[in-house]
């Protein structure tokens, strides 16, 4: 991660759900206490079991939560990217949290301590009221995740995903490992195998050393589970019902 010196705060607060929501006063001053940092692929935001000390705000960056199990097996929690907040945990009270965050799309985010977003969090803030918001509709996703991984297929989930990831890449190509997937997904690295290449082969994606082109988004949302609607219906109602918090 390298910090980035000199970041406009009107530029910032449109690019991250959170933030935007506040009107610019309440911006300007939350935005004393971040700095804006690069996320690349691949780092470790954060280890299960980990203190927590800073919270993110992802603007094009993509981070996902994993489990990890006894046996070394691992599946998705979550992916937080421009709509939300990492490190929820912090609102929540927590001081670490049981999964570990690893950046799957590189990019830029702005970042907090988590001691001064326990500060903010007063009864009634702007940050609070938009968090509980937030907050409401992470856990939604979550338990359909949680369920998604349980009954749909390889296949449905890979498409879910890539079409998750296409949502929030530009220009809509990214590049994910048959490993990254499979840590993903909690599937074998064969099971990813094969389902790519059934996804490629019906001209649904081009993949070619783990680099990722979406060729025909409607055929992939067909051949997606209901979680991929599921899951954008949220955040795109999140982004309608968290109005602007303060007069100007």
């Amino acid at each position: 991660m390298t910090r980035k010196n000199g970041s406009s705060g009107a530029v910032i607060a449109e690019r991250n759900g959170i933030l935007s929501a506040l009107l610019r006063t309440e911006y300007r001053r939350l935005v004393a206490k971040m700095e804006h940092v690069e996320l690349a692929r691949g780092a470790i935001v954060y280890r299960a079991n980990q203190r927590i000390e800073y919270v993110y705000f992802p603007e094009d960056a993509v981070v996902a939560m994993v489990d990890t199990t006894e046996d070394d097996r691992t599946v998705e929690v979550g992916i937080v990217g421009r709509e939300g907040m990492t490190g929820i945990n912090v609102f929540l009270g927590g001081l670490t949290t049981p999964d570990k965050a690893v950046v799957q799309l590189s990019g830029a985010a702005l970042r907090m301590r988590s001691r001064d977003l326990r500060r903010e969090l007063r009864f009634g803030s702007p940050l609070q009221r938009v968090l509980i918001h937030y907050t409401q509709v992470l856990l939604a996703v979550l338990s359909q995740l949680v369920a998604c991984s349980q009954h749909h297929s390889v296949e449905q989930r890979l498409a879910r995903l890539i079409l998750t990831m296409h949502d929030y890449a530009a220009p809509h190509e990214f590049v994910m490992s048959h490993e990254s997937i499979a840590a993903m997904l909690g599937a074998r690295r064969s099971g990813v195998s094969t389902a790519a290449a059934g996804l490629r082969d019906t001209g649904l994606i081009r993949y070619r050393r783990s680099r990722v082109i979406v060729l025909d988004k409607r055929g992939l949302e067909r051949k997606s589970c209901e979680c991929y609607r599921f899951i954008r219906k949220q955040y795109e109602g999140l982004r309608t019902r968290v109005p602007r918090l303060l007069s100007s």
